[in-house]
């Protein structure tokens, strides 16, 4: 397979796993005029909707198919209070033997069957986060400046009752 491929074949793994654990996904979104990161996801937090959203947690996650993708100086946007880098295994191998892989990040690589397993774990756990930007300027992102989105739970921004309403 050729770099697009693996990309896109990555991608598609992301977008799959992202769906089904968070809220809010979006792709290629700009967080400021410099940097873009392949998918942003949001899950809200616990309590009111107030609470819900200003607790949430961003993950930023960056899709790598080879080492000079890696190293091409694009795409190594971690802002994130969680930070993703999904790639071959090979390549996380090779990252992790090299000492390259960038603090504050979990290494994500398909595994036999096809899913994203968790190989390399170098998050900041208990440490906060490399979260810059405030949730409003996350969430803003995600809905006007990426290219493009989905609302993946129904009870994003509303709380319902018994009723569903």
């Amino acid at each position: 397979m050729n770099r697009s491929d693996v990309t896109e074949e990555l991608s598609e793994k992301v977008q799959k796993k992202l769906r089904t654990q968070f809220a809010l996904v979006a792709r290629e979104v700009w967080v400021d005029p410099a940097h873009r990161v392949d998918f942003m996801a949001f899950s809200p937090g616990v309590g009111g909707r107030n609470m819900k959203l200003e607790h949430g947690r961003f993950v930023f996650v960056e899709v790598k198919s080879c080492m000079a993708d890696f190293k091409s100086g694009h795409g190594l946007t971690f802002r994130g209070d969680d930070n993703w880098l999904v790639c071959p295994r090979d390549l996380a191998d090779e990252l992790y033997d090299k000492m390259l892989l960038p603090l504050g990040v979990q290494v994500y690589c398909p595994d036999n069957g096809g899913s994203l397993r968790l190989r390399y774990d170098l998050g900041m756990r208990g440490a906060g986060s490399l979260r810059e930007d405030s949730t409003l300027c996350l969430l803003w992102a995600m809905l006007m400046d990426s290219y493009s989105r989905w609302r993946t739970t129904g009870a994003v921004f509303v709380e319902t009752g018994e009723d569903g309403r």
